[in-house]
Order: structure tokens, then C-alpha cells, then sequence
């Protein structure tokens, strides 16, 4: 099964009612702090970081602007979601960039967040295998498990979730609100992608024995925090 927004035909209306509200879900609930931690721990070298998959632009702009680890952030996405951040140092590729088929630059720093179990994997290794081979980092973080307790709590947090929290959401939409609260499409949808996400998801055994093969690949837990994160970090080769 594929979720929804993964395909090209699905409105790119809800496609960004739906990121803008996992955006903002993770963004409010610092669901990514205990990765700001981390990578402030890490000696890392100023360089660009490129967000792959990234929707509404949360929480890789959070992420960047928390550590303070790189030099620059660009956003890209398949179907992009073009924004003004007001800060020069970020930027959002306007053309539909692919990670199955981009080109991966050397010297650099490749992020992606809750997104990677929308690939198969034997199209995980293909991703990896390319930064590998272009010699750069990589911190791929998830925060979903294939248990139930991961399903319960991302059933509550679809469903009353988006109920709470849509009108909060920026910009304020006026489609947003019809499609959230008379006519309940936004809420079905974004369900639906949940709870097949949390299927696709991997365990961090999972993950280890799926790249065991790349000796520079290293798949940890971060515990601390809101919920655990399940980190890829691939480190560079070059």
C-alpha cells in the first residue's frame, strides 16, 4: 500500500493540508528535540543541509534554526510546497525534485523527517547507496514503529488531533476548515496515511538489518523526549 499523498493524482490541496499538519504537530510537541541534541554533540562540518521530502518545510526549518549545525538549508520535495521563511539562509526548490533519481552532491548534509518509510526497501538501499556513493552525510530521522501502541497513538492524534488543532494551523485557510469540519475529507485522509505509515514503519533491528551491508550506516534510538526517534545517520565515505 502507498499513502495517498505518495500518489500524483491525489489533490495537492489535501496533500498540503496534510503536511502542514504534521508540520505543525511536531513543531508544537518539540517531537524533534532530543535530535537537536544530538546533532549539537556531533562535531559537524559547516556545509549545506538539504531536506529531502519535505512538505511543509517542519520541522527541517525547526531543526536548523535549534542546532545551528549548518551553514544553509533547501528544502525539496516531489510536489513542492513553496514558502516564505523570511530568512535568507533557507530556500525551497521550486521544481519537483525526486530523491529516487536527484543527484546527490558531494559535501553535504542530506535530512529527511518521518518520511522514509514511505519507500520500499529495496528503494531505501538505493537512496542510501547514492549518498554513499556521493560521499556525503545523511541523518534520516522516524519517529513511527510498526507496534500497536504507535497505532493508538497516531489514530488519537489524526482523528481528535486535527479536530484541536486546525484552526490553528498557518496560513489560515478558509478550505482548510470546510474540509476539516463539513465535510471531513481532510480528516479521512490524513487518517488513512497514518495508519498505513505506521504498517510501513521499521524497528531499529529492522533498519540495522536492512543496512548491515554499509559499514558507515549506524541506526540508533533517541529516547528522550516526546517519543522515541528511530535515527539513520550515514556518515561520509569522502
Amino acid at each position: 500500500m502507498k499513502e495517498l499523498e505518495d500518489y500524483k493524482w491525489f489533490p495537492n490541496l489535501l496533500r498540503n493540508f496534510q503536511t502542514d499538519f504534521i508540520g505543525f504537530v511536531v513543531s508544537k510537541f518539540n517531537v524533534y528535540n532530543s535530535l537537536v541534541e544530538h546533532l549539537k554533540k556531533l562535531s559537524l562540518p559547516e556545509q549545506s543541509m538539504t531536506d529531502l521530502c519535505s512538505g511543509s518545510g517542519e520541522p527541517a526549518i525547526s531543526i536548523f534554526k535549534k542546532s545551528n549545525c549548518f551553514r544553509e538549508l533547501v528544502l525539496t520535495d516531489k510536489y513542492p510546497n513553496i514558502l516564505n521563511t523570511m530568512d535568507e539562509r533557507i530556500s525551497y526548490e521550486a521544481k519537483s525534485m525526486d530523491v529516487m533519481e536527484m543527484e546527490y552532491k558531494p559535501d553535504n548534509c542530506y535530512t529527511m523527517f518521518n518520511a522514509f518509510h514511505h519507500f520500499e526497501d529495496k528503494d531505501k538501499l538505493v537512496i542510501i547507496q547514492k549518498i554513499h556513493e556521493s560521499g556525503s552525510a545523511a541523518f534520516f530521522a522516524e519517529i513511527l514503529k510498526p507496534n500497536v501502541v504507535c497505532l493508538i497513538k497516531v489514530i488519537l492524534t489524526t482523528t481528535l488531533g486535527t479536530l484541536i488543532f486546525t484552526t490553528f494551523i498557518h496560513p489560515f485557510s478558509f478550505k482548510r476548515l470546510l474540509f476539516t469540519y463539513i465535510i471531513p475529507i481532510n480528516i479521512l485522509t490524513i487518517t488513512f496515511d497514518g495508519i498505513v505509515s505506521v504498517f510501513k514503519s521499521r524497528s531499529v533491528k529492522q533498519y540495522q538489518k536492512l543496512f548491515e551491508v554499509f559499514n558507515n550506516v549506524k541506526v540508533l534510538q533517541l529516547t528522550k523526549g516526546f517519543t522515541p526517534i528511530v535515527l539513520i545517520e550515514i556518515q561520509p565515505t569522502k
